[in-house]
Protein backbone atom coordinates (compact mmCIF):
# COMPACT_ATOMS: atom_id res chain seq x y z
CA UNK A 1 0.00 0.00 0.00
CA UNK A 2 2.74 2.54 0.57
CA UNK A 3 4.49 1.90 -2.91
CA UNK A 4 0.96 3.01 -4.68
CA UNK A 5 0.55 6.01 -2.34
CA UNK A 6 3.36 7.07 -3.15
CA UNK A 7 2.62 6.25 -6.91
CA UNK A 8 -0.78 8.26 -6.22
CA UNK A 9 1.14 11.43 -4.96
CA UNK A 10 2.92 11.30 -8.17
CA UNK A 11 0.35 10.56 -10.39
CA UNK A 12 -1.91 13.39 -9.11
CA UNK A 13 1.26 15.85 -9.85
CA UNK A 14 1.77 14.61 -13.98
CA UNK A 15 -2.38 14.67 -14.13
CA UNK A 16 -2.63 17.99 -12.91
CA UNK A 17 0.38 19.08 -15.43
CA UNK A 18 -1.92 17.49 -18.77
CA UNK A 19 0.04 13.94 -18.24
CA UNK A 20 -1.28 11.20 -19.73
CA UNK A 21 -1.20 8.47 -16.54
CA UNK A 22 -1.28 4.76 -17.11
CA UNK A 23 -0.83 2.27 -13.96
CA UNK A 24 0.16 -0.77 -14.22
CA UNK A 25 1.02 -3.23 -11.44
CA UNK A 26 -0.17 -6.00 -9.42
CA UNK A 27 -2.84 -4.72 -7.08
CA UNK A 28 -5.24 -6.21 -5.08
CA UNK A 29 -8.85 -5.58 -5.24
CA UNK A 30 -9.23 -2.79 -2.36
CA UNK A 31 -5.78 -1.58 -3.59
CA UNK A 32 -7.42 -1.19 -7.39
CA UNK A 33 -10.61 0.20 -5.99
CA UNK A 34 -9.26 2.76 -3.87
CA UNK A 35 -6.50 3.79 -6.78
CA UNK A 36 -9.59 4.31 -9.01
CA UNK A 37 -11.10 6.52 -5.79
CA UNK A 38 -7.98 8.75 -5.61
CA UNK A 39 -7.11 9.09 -9.21
CA UNK A 40 -10.18 8.52 -11.53
CA UNK A 41 -7.95 9.94 -14.50
CA UNK A 42 -5.62 7.34 -14.77
CA UNK A 43 -6.15 4.77 -16.31
CA UNK A 44 -5.43 0.74 -15.07
CA UNK A 45 -4.08 -1.20 -17.35
CA UNK A 46 -3.12 -5.10 -17.04
CA UNK A 47 0.32 -6.58 -16.85
CA UNK A 48 2.41 -3.97 -19.63
CA UNK A 49 5.64 -5.41 -19.14
CA UNK A 50 4.19 -8.19 -20.51
CA UNK A 51 3.52 -6.16 -23.64
CA UNK A 52 6.39 -3.32 -23.62
CA UNK A 53 5.75 -2.28 -27.12
CA UNK A 54 2.12 -1.15 -27.08
CA UNK A 55 1.37 2.55 -26.03
CA UNK A 56 5.06 3.42 -25.03
CA UNK A 57 5.82 6.13 -22.46
CA UNK A 58 7.91 8.70 -22.61
CA UNK A 59 8.66 8.02 -19.25
CA UNK A 60 8.24 4.34 -16.77
CA UNK A 61 8.11 5.24 -13.62
CA UNK A 62 8.77 1.58 -10.75
CA UNK A 63 7.97 2.02 -7.42
CA UNK A 64 8.39 -2.13 -6.26
CA UNK A 65 10.77 -4.27 -4.83
CA UNK A 66 9.57 -7.24 -6.64
CA UNK A 67 9.73 -6.04 -10.21
CA UNK A 68 12.03 -8.23 -12.66
CA UNK A 69 14.17 -6.51 -15.00
CA UNK A 70 12.36 -3.57 -17.30
CA UNK A 71 12.32 -4.07 -21.34
CA UNK A 72 14.60 -1.45 -22.97
CA UNK A 73 12.98 1.22 -24.40
CA UNK A 74 13.10 4.72 -25.40
CA UNK A 75 11.60 6.20 -22.57
CA UNK A 76 12.73 7.43 -19.58
CA UNK A 77 13.39 5.39 -16.48
CA UNK A 78 12.06 6.66 -13.38
CA UNK A 79 13.00 4.39 -10.08
CA UNK A 80 12.06 4.89 -6.58
CA UNK A 81 13.74 2.66 -4.15
CA UNK A 82 14.27 2.04 -0.47
CA UNK A 83 18.06 1.82 0.30
CA UNK A 84 18.98 -1.71 -1.55
CA UNK A 85 15.29 -2.33 -1.97
CA UNK A 86 13.90 -1.94 -5.14
CA UNK A 87 17.05 -0.79 -7.04
CA UNK A 88 17.74 -1.41 -10.87
CA UNK A 89 19.21 0.41 -13.79
CA UNK A 90 17.54 3.95 -13.90
CA UNK A 91 17.69 7.09 -15.84
CA UNK A 92 16.22 8.86 -12.52
CA UNK A 93 17.25 7.14 -9.18
CA UNK A 94 15.11 7.96 -6.14
CA UNK A 95 15.75 7.17 -2.63
CA UNK A 96 13.16 9.73 -0.88
CA UNK A 97 14.48 7.87 2.43
CA UNK A 98 15.89 10.39 5.34
CA UNK A 99 19.75 10.12 5.32
CA UNK A 100 19.58 8.36 1.83
CA UNK A 101 22.15 10.48 -0.04
CA UNK A 102 24.22 9.10 2.65
CA UNK A 103 24.20 5.41 1.99
CA UNK A 104 22.62 5.55 -1.45
CA UNK A 105 23.08 2.36 -3.81
CA UNK A 106 22.50 3.74 -7.29
CA UNK A 107 24.86 6.82 -6.87
CA UNK A 108 26.33 5.88 -9.90
CA UNK A 109 22.75 6.56 -12.03
CA UNK A 110 22.96 9.80 -14.38
CA UNK A 111 20.35 11.34 -12.27
CA UNK A 112 19.32 11.46 -8.27
CA UNK A 113 17.12 12.66 -6.02
CA UNK A 114 17.97 11.56 -2.78
CA UNK A 115 16.79 12.60 0.71
CA UNK A 116 12.87 13.39 2.49
CA UNK A 117 12.56 15.90 -0.19
CA UNK A 118 11.92 13.99 -2.59
CA UNK A 119 9.10 11.79 -0.86
CA UNK A 120 6.13 12.08 -3.10
CA UNK A 121 3.13 13.29 -0.53
CA UNK A 122 -0.43 12.85 -1.86
CA UNK A 123 -2.85 16.04 -1.82
CA UNK A 124 -5.29 14.15 0.54
CA UNK A 125 -2.10 14.83 2.78
CA UNK A 126 -0.63 18.34 1.92
CA UNK A 127 -4.35 19.98 2.35
CA UNK A 128 -4.16 18.82 6.42
CA UNK A 129 -1.20 20.39 6.64
CA UNK A 130 -2.18 24.02 7.78
CA UNK A 131 -5.54 22.62 9.47
CA UNK A 132 -5.18 24.06 12.50
CA UNK A 133 -6.84 21.57 15.81
CA UNK A 134 -7.30 22.71 19.09
CA UNK A 135 -5.59 21.00 21.83
CA UNK A 136 -7.90 18.55 24.42
CA UNK A 137 -7.82 17.76 27.91
CA UNK A 138 -6.43 14.25 26.84
CA UNK A 139 -3.95 13.15 24.96
CA UNK A 140 -5.32 11.67 21.43
CA UNK A 141 -3.73 9.13 19.63
CA UNK A 142 -4.41 6.97 16.44
CA UNK A 143 -2.72 3.49 16.20
CA UNK A 144 -2.56 2.78 12.54
CA UNK A 145 0.44 -0.12 11.74
CA UNK A 146 0.41 0.09 7.80
CA UNK A 147 -2.10 -1.68 5.29
CA UNK A 148 -2.14 -4.90 6.41
CA UNK A 149 -0.18 -5.66 10.11
CA UNK A 150 0.45 -9.06 8.98
CA UNK A 151 2.32 -9.54 12.59
CA UNK A 152 -0.66 -8.31 14.68
CA UNK A 153 1.27 -5.23 16.09
CA UNK A 154 -1.91 -3.60 16.49
CA UNK A 155 -3.37 -5.70 18.79
CA UNK A 156 0.91 -5.48 20.45
CA UNK A 157 0.51 -1.73 20.11
CA UNK A 158 -3.14 -1.17 22.12
CA UNK A 159 -1.84 -3.66 24.64
CA UNK A 160 1.27 -1.55 25.64
CA UNK A 161 -1.15 1.93 25.35
CA UNK A 162 -3.38 0.24 27.92
CA UNK A 163 -0.65 0.26 30.72
CA UNK A 164 0.20 4.13 30.70
CA UNK A 165 -1.09 6.20 33.36
CA UNK A 166 -1.27 8.94 30.69
CA UNK A 167 -5.37 10.01 30.09
CA UNK A 168 -5.65 8.99 26.66
CA UNK A 169 -8.67 9.01 23.90
CA UNK A 170 -7.49 6.15 21.60
CA UNK A 171 -8.26 5.86 17.98
CA UNK A 172 -7.45 2.50 16.36
CA UNK A 173 -7.48 1.44 12.32
CA UNK A 174 -8.56 -2.42 12.99
CA UNK A 175 -7.05 -5.11 10.73
CA UNK A 176 -10.56 -7.43 10.43
CA UNK A 177 -8.49 -10.51 11.86
CA UNK A 178 -7.44 -8.41 15.07
CA UNK A 179 -10.90 -7.11 16.04
CA UNK A 180 -11.64 -9.77 18.41
CA UNK A 181 -8.65 -9.66 20.33
CA UNK A 182 -8.73 -5.76 19.76
CA UNK A 183 -12.28 -5.57 21.17
CA UNK A 184 -11.63 -7.16 24.48
CA UNK A 185 -8.68 -4.62 24.93
CA UNK A 186 -10.75 -2.06 24.48
CA UNK A 187 -13.40 -2.90 27.02
CA UNK A 188 -10.55 -3.52 29.36
CA UNK A 189 -8.46 -0.50 28.76
CA UNK A 190 -8.15 2.58 31.33
CA UNK A 191 -8.40 4.77 28.35
CA UNK A 192 -11.21 5.98 25.90
CA UNK A 193 -10.48 3.32 22.96
CA UNK A 194 -12.95 3.41 19.80
CA UNK A 195 -12.08 0.78 16.88
CA UNK A 196 -12.44 1.78 13.43
CA UNK A 197 -12.12 0.38 9.77
CA UNK A 198 -9.82 1.27 7.54
CA UNK A 199 -10.29 4.72 6.42
CA UNK A 200 -10.68 6.31 2.98
CA UNK A 201 -9.37 9.82 4.07
CA UNK A 202 -6.93 8.47 6.64
CA UNK A 203 -4.83 11.89 6.90
CA UNK A 204 -8.18 14.05 7.50
CA UNK A 205 -8.54 11.69 10.95
CA UNK A 206 -4.94 11.32 11.90
CA UNK A 207 -4.98 15.43 11.98
CA UNK A 208 -7.22 15.11 14.96
CA UNK A 209 -4.53 13.69 17.16
CA UNK A 210 -1.51 14.20 19.04
CA UNK A 211 0.12 11.32 18.97
CA UNK A 212 0.88 8.48 15.90
CA UNK A 213 1.43 5.44 17.03
CA UNK A 214 2.46 2.92 13.90
CA UNK A 215 5.48 0.90 12.17
CA UNK A 216 8.30 2.77 10.09
CA UNK A 217 7.03 2.88 6.72
CA UNK A 218 5.95 5.34 3.82
CA UNK A 219 3.29 6.90 5.94
CA UNK A 220 5.55 8.07 8.26
CA UNK A 221 6.60 11.07 5.74
CA UNK A 222 2.58 12.29 5.25
CA UNK A 223 2.49 12.23 9.47
CA UNK A 224 6.00 13.98 9.52
CA UNK A 225 4.13 16.67 6.57
CA UNK A 226 1.34 17.19 8.50
CA UNK A 227 3.02 17.68 11.93
CA UNK A 228 2.01 15.00 13.76
CA UNK A 229 4.47 13.57 16.19
CA UNK A 230 4.97 9.81 16.04
CA UNK A 231 6.08 6.60 18.24
CA UNK A 232 7.22 3.91 15.59
CA UNK A 233 7.75 -0.14 16.03
CA UNK A 234 10.30 -0.97 12.96
CA UNK A 235 8.16 -3.58 11.89
CA UNK A 236 10.56 -5.29 8.97
CA UNK A 237 13.75 -5.10 7.09
CA UNK A 238 13.15 -2.60 4.56
CA UNK A 239 12.28 -0.47 7.30
CA UNK A 240 15.43 -0.45 9.60
CA UNK A 241 17.43 2.40 7.86
CA UNK A 242 14.08 4.96 7.91
CA UNK A 243 13.37 3.58 11.46
CA UNK A 244 17.08 4.14 13.18
CA UNK A 245 17.30 7.87 10.85
CA UNK A 246 14.38 9.10 12.42
CA UNK A 247 14.68 7.85 16.11
CA UNK A 248 18.58 8.44 16.28
CA UNK A 249 17.56 12.07 15.34
CA UNK A 250 14.94 13.05 17.52
CA UNK A 251 12.20 13.02 15.11
CA UNK A 252 10.18 10.21 16.65
CA UNK A 253 9.99 8.29 19.80
CA UNK A 254 11.24 4.53 18.87
CA UNK A 255 9.22 1.18 20.31
CA UNK A 256 12.43 -1.07 19.03
CA UNK A 257 12.69 -3.45 16.76
CA UNK A 258 11.52 -7.19 15.89
CA UNK A 259 10.47 -9.36 18.09
CA UNK A 260 9.44 -6.35 20.37
CA UNK A 261 10.17 -8.17 23.84
CA UNK A 262 11.00 -5.18 25.47
CA UNK A 263 8.02 -2.63 24.70
CA UNK A 264 6.95 -2.52 28.26
CA UNK A 265 9.59 -0.79 28.96
CA UNK A 266 9.05 0.98 25.81
CA UNK A 267 5.69 2.14 26.75
CA UNK A 268 7.11 3.23 30.12
CA UNK A 269 9.60 5.16 28.44
CA UNK A 270 6.58 6.64 26.08
CA UNK A 271 4.26 6.97 29.15
CA UNK A 272 7.29 9.74 30.88
CA UNK A 273 7.87 11.72 27.24
CA UNK A 274 4.64 12.18 27.14
CA UNK A 275 3.76 14.18 29.91
CA UNK A 276 6.38 16.62 27.79
CA UNK A 277 3.87 18.92 25.94
CA UNK A 278 7.05 21.35 24.85
CA UNK A 279 8.57 17.53 23.43
CA UNK A 280 5.65 17.20 21.46
CA UNK A 281 5.66 20.69 19.95
CA UNK A 282 9.12 20.50 19.30
CA UNK A 283 8.83 16.89 17.38
CA UNK A 284 5.57 18.29 15.01
CA UNK A 285 7.62 21.46 14.58
CA UNK A 286 11.15 19.45 12.97
CA UNK A 287 8.67 16.93 11.10
CA UNK A 288 7.05 19.83 8.90
CA UNK A 289 10.26 21.04 8.23
CA UNK A 290 11.86 17.88 6.96
CA UNK A 291 8.95 16.97 4.85
CA UNK A 292 7.74 19.76 3.06
CA UNK A 293 5.58 18.09 0.77
CA UNK A 294 7.13 19.25 -2.72
CA UNK A 295 8.41 15.80 -3.80
CA UNK A 296 6.22 14.65 -6.20
CA UNK A 297 6.98 17.93 -8.16
CA UNK A 298 10.41 17.65 -8.03
CA UNK A 299 9.92 13.88 -9.44
CA UNK A 300 7.53 15.09 -11.59
CA UNK A 301 9.96 18.43 -12.34
CA UNK A 302 12.97 15.98 -12.95
CA UNK A 303 11.12 14.14 -15.74
CA UNK A 304 10.22 16.69 -17.64
CA UNK A 305 13.83 18.63 -17.56
CA UNK A 306 15.31 15.25 -18.62
CA UNK A 307 13.29 15.27 -21.50
CA UNK A 308 14.14 18.83 -22.34
CA UNK A 309 17.51 18.80 -21.64
CA UNK A 310 19.36 15.36 -20.87
CA UNK A 311 22.34 16.22 -18.83
CA UNK A 312 25.50 16.93 -20.44
CA UNK A 313 29.27 16.31 -20.13
CA UNK A 314 31.97 18.46 -20.63
CA UNK A 315 35.33 19.59 -22.08
CA UNK A 316 38.21 20.60 -18.68
CA UNK A 317 39.27 22.61 -21.33
CA UNK A 318 42.21 22.63 -19.40
CA UNK A 319 41.28 24.54 -16.36
CA UNK A 320 42.88 25.02 -13.18
CA UNK A 321 41.40 26.32 -9.90
CA UNK A 322 42.69 28.53 -7.11
CA UNK A 323 41.31 30.17 -4.06
CA UNK A 324 40.75 33.43 -4.36
CA UNK A 325 42.91 36.52 -2.38
CA UNK A 326 43.02 39.73 -1.47
CA UNK A 327 44.79 40.19 -4.44
CA UNK A 328 42.02 39.72 -6.62
CA UNK A 329 39.83 42.35 -5.34
CA UNK A 330 39.98 44.55 -8.50
CA UNK A 331 39.39 41.82 -10.92
CA UNK A 332 36.13 40.61 -9.35
CA UNK A 333 34.61 43.66 -8.72
CA UNK A 334 34.76 44.64 -12.35
CA UNK A 335 33.30 41.33 -13.19
CA UNK A 336 30.57 41.88 -10.46
CA UNK A 337 29.64 45.27 -12.15
CA UNK A 338 29.47 44.09 -15.34
CA UNK A 339 25.64 44.74 -16.70
CA UNK A 340 25.49 41.41 -18.00
CA UNK A 341 26.31 39.99 -14.43
CA UNK A 342 24.16 42.09 -12.27
CA UNK A 343 21.11 41.86 -14.24
CA UNK A 344 21.47 37.92 -13.33
CA UNK A 345 22.23 38.77 -9.55
CA UNK A 346 19.33 38.81 -6.96
CA UNK A 347 21.24 42.01 -6.04
CA UNK A 348 21.52 44.12 -9.34
CA UNK A 349 22.64 47.48 -8.03
CA UNK A 350 26.49 48.44 -8.92
CA UNK A 351 28.68 47.73 -5.98
CA UNK A 352 30.86 50.09 -4.30
CA UNK A 353 34.64 49.94 -4.05
CA UNK A 354 34.50 50.25 0.04
CA UNK A 355 31.48 47.79 -0.03
CA UNK A 356 33.46 45.02 -2.11
CA UNK A 357 36.34 45.33 -0.21
CA UNK A 358 34.30 44.17 2.85
CA UNK A 359 32.56 41.80 1.40
CA UNK A 360 35.83 40.13 -0.04
CA UNK A 361 37.49 40.32 3.02
CA UNK A 362 34.57 38.63 4.67
CA UNK A 363 34.35 35.48 2.58
CA UNK A 364 38.06 35.45 2.81
CA UNK A 365 37.99 34.90 6.34
CA UNK A 366 34.22 32.68 6.32
CA UNK A 367 34.92 28.42 6.77
CA UNK A 368 31.14 28.27 5.41
CA UNK A 369 32.40 30.54 2.35
CA UNK A 370 34.45 29.19 -0.64
CA UNK A 371 35.65 31.65 -3.05
CA UNK A 372 37.28 30.27 -6.15
CA UNK A 373 38.87 31.23 -9.20
CA UNK A 374 39.26 29.65 -12.90
CA UNK A 375 42.00 30.03 -14.71
CA UNK A 376 42.98 29.08 -18.28
CA UNK A 377 46.86 29.05 -19.03
CA UNK A 378 46.85 31.05 -16.33
CA UNK A 379 44.59 33.94 -17.12
CA UNK A 380 41.22 33.66 -15.17
CA UNK A 381 38.36 33.29 -17.16
CA UNK A 382 35.43 33.27 -14.05
CA UNK A 383 34.91 32.52 -10.52
CA UNK A 384 32.91 30.21 -8.75
CA UNK A 385 31.60 30.69 -5.06
CA UNK A 386 29.95 28.50 -2.46
CA UNK A 387 28.01 29.17 0.29
CA UNK A 388 26.77 26.81 2.91
CA UNK A 389 23.43 27.22 3.44
CA UNK A 390 23.21 24.31 6.26
CA UNK A 391 23.55 20.42 6.39
CA UNK A 392 24.82 19.15 3.38
CA UNK A 393 23.69 22.31 0.95
CA UNK A 394 26.25 24.48 -0.71
CA UNK A 395 24.63 27.15 -2.98
CA UNK A 396 26.82 27.79 -5.95
CA UNK A 397 27.12 31.69 -8.02
CA UNK A 398 29.16 31.28 -10.98
CA UNK A 399 30.72 33.75 -13.18
CA UNK A 400 32.40 34.16 -16.32
CA UNK A 401 34.84 36.55 -16.92
CA UNK A 402 33.15 39.46 -19.82
CA UNK A 403 35.97 38.81 -21.82
CA UNK A 404 35.39 34.84 -21.88
CA UNK A 405 31.94 34.44 -22.89
CA UNK A 406 30.78 33.13 -25.75
CA UNK A 407 33.67 30.23 -25.79
CA UNK A 408 31.89 27.39 -24.37
CA UNK A 409 33.67 27.45 -21.24
CA UNK A 410 30.56 27.85 -19.00
CA UNK A 411 29.68 24.98 -17.69
CA UNK A 412 33.63 23.55 -17.59
CA UNK A 413 33.84 26.29 -15.03
CA UNK A 414 31.05 24.79 -13.15
CA UNK A 415 32.40 21.49 -13.16
CA UNK A 416 36.05 22.34 -12.40
CA UNK A 417 34.47 24.72 -9.43
CA UNK A 418 32.69 21.85 -7.95
CA UNK A 419 35.85 19.24 -8.34
CA UNK A 420 37.29 21.86 -5.83
CA UNK A 421 34.74 22.19 -3.48
CA UNK A 422 36.58 20.38 -0.64
CA UNK A 423 33.65 19.50 1.87
CA UNK A 424 32.64 16.17 3.60
CA UNK A 425 30.36 14.50 1.35
CA UNK A 426 27.92 14.09 0.03
CA UNK A 427 27.06 17.24 -0.79
CA UNK A 428 23.86 18.92 -1.95
CA UNK A 429 24.94 21.50 -4.78
CA UNK A 430 22.42 24.28 -5.36
CA UNK A 431 21.86 27.41 -7.54
CA UNK A 432 19.26 29.91 -7.73
CA UNK A 433 18.36 31.34 -10.88
CA UNK A 434 15.93 34.01 -12.08
CA UNK A 435 13.22 32.81 -14.40
CA UNK A 436 14.11 35.55 -16.97
CA UNK A 437 18.09 34.40 -16.70
CA UNK A 438 17.73 31.42 -19.72
CA UNK A 439 21.25 30.89 -20.11
CA UNK A 440 21.79 29.89 -16.44
CA UNK A 441 18.78 28.08 -16.19
CA UNK A 442 20.20 25.98 -19.36
CA UNK A 443 23.29 26.11 -17.74
CA UNK A 444 22.36 23.96 -14.57
CA UNK A 445 20.10 22.27 -16.13
CA UNK A 446 22.74 20.60 -18.53
CA UNK A 447 25.36 20.22 -15.60
CA UNK A 448 22.19 18.12 -14.01
CA UNK A 449 20.83 20.50 -11.69
CA UNK A 450 17.09 18.96 -11.37
CA UNK A 451 14.51 21.36 -9.78
CA UNK A 452 14.50 22.01 -6.29
CA UNK A 453 11.79 24.61 -5.34
CA UNK A 454 9.56 26.78 -7.35
CA UNK A 455 10.33 30.64 -8.12
CA UNK A 456 10.03 32.64 -5.17
CA UNK A 457 8.18 35.83 -4.93
CA UNK A 458 11.34 37.38 -6.86
CA UNK A 459 11.36 35.04 -9.56
CA UNK A 460 14.32 33.10 -8.47
CA UNK A 461 13.83 29.26 -8.45
CA UNK A 462 16.79 26.87 -6.94
CA UNK A 463 17.70 23.69 -8.54
CA UNK A 464 20.08 21.16 -7.00
CA UNK A 465 22.04 17.84 -7.40
CA UNK A 466 24.23 15.74 -5.18
CA UNK A 467 27.70 15.22 -5.77
CA UNK A 468 29.25 12.03 -4.29
CA UNK A 469 33.15 12.71 -5.09
CA UNK A 470 35.39 12.27 -2.54
CA UNK A 471 36.75 15.05 -0.30
CA UNK A 472 39.08 17.10 -2.07
CA UNK A 473 42.45 18.26 -0.42
CA UNK A 474 42.35 21.77 0.08
CA UNK A 475 43.59 24.38 -2.63
CA UNK A 476 46.13 26.33 -2.23
CA UNK A 477 45.42 29.82 -2.33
Amino acid sequence: MGHLMRSVAVIEEALARGWSVRLSGSLTPPARALAERLVPQARLVGDWLGDPGKEAPDVLHVDSYVTPSLPEGPWLVSNMQDGPFGVRAADLAIDANLGAEERLVAADAPSVLAGVSAMAIREQVRRQRDVVVDAGERLRVLVVVGGTDPFGLTTVAVAGLGTMRTPLDVTVVTPPDQRPALSRLAESSPHRVDLVPFLDDLPAVARRHDLVVGAAGTSVWDFACMGLPMALLCVADNQQAGYEALVGRGLAFGLGHPPHDDLDERFRALDAALADRALLAGLRDRGRELVDGLGAWRIVSAWEQLLDVPPGSADDHGLTVRRATLDDARLLLDWRNDPQTRRGSRSTDEVAWEDHAAWLGGVLASPSRRLLVVEKEGSPVGTVRWDHLGGRDWEVSITVAPAARGRGLALSILRAGESALDVDGPARLVSAVHADNAASRRLFQRAGYLPLTPPDGQGFATSSRWSFAPVRDRLPS
